[in-house]
């Protein structure tokens, strides 16, 4: 069976640059659904004073998150060792991860984590459903 993952990441915008990321992540998520028609959720919320962003990414399983950051890699030069186009306008705060990526994901996750993000793992997966 396929199991789920799903990243819950905080960012904290920071000064000024809440517009240059709205730009950004609109491009992103027009990306995400023209070349991604498997990933379940591709969501952001901001807070009602535009400083701090949390994004919602459901993957049904790991190939699809695989996919995912090959898209990013091609489309949008996001690649696992250099997140330079995020970081531009966003400091990560925590991020929280169910599931258990592999491959580019994981690199990147180790990344984060090795720069000191606060870094929350649910790896046992224990059912239910998405669609």
């Amino acid at each position: 069976m396929a199991e789920p993952i799903v990243y819950v990441s905080t960012w904290r915008i920071k000064d000024g640059k809440f517009e240059e990321y709205a730009r950004f992540y609109a491009e992103l998520v027009r990306i995400v659904q023209e070349h991604e028609t498997r990933v379940a959720a591709f969501l952001a919320y901001a807070d009602d004073d535009l400083t701090e962003i949390t994004n919602v990414h459901v993957y049904p399983d790991g190939a699809t998150l695989d996919n995912h950051m090959a898209v990013l890699a091609e489309q949008m030069r996001i690649l696992p060792d250099d997140l330079t186009a995020v970081t531009q306008s966003l400091e990560p705060v925590r991020i929280l991860v169910f599931g258990s990526p592999g491959g580019a994901a994981a690199e990147m996750d180790q990344g984060l984590r090795d720069s000191g993000v606060p870094f929350t793992g649910r790896e046992r997966y224990l059912g239910g459903f998405t669609r």
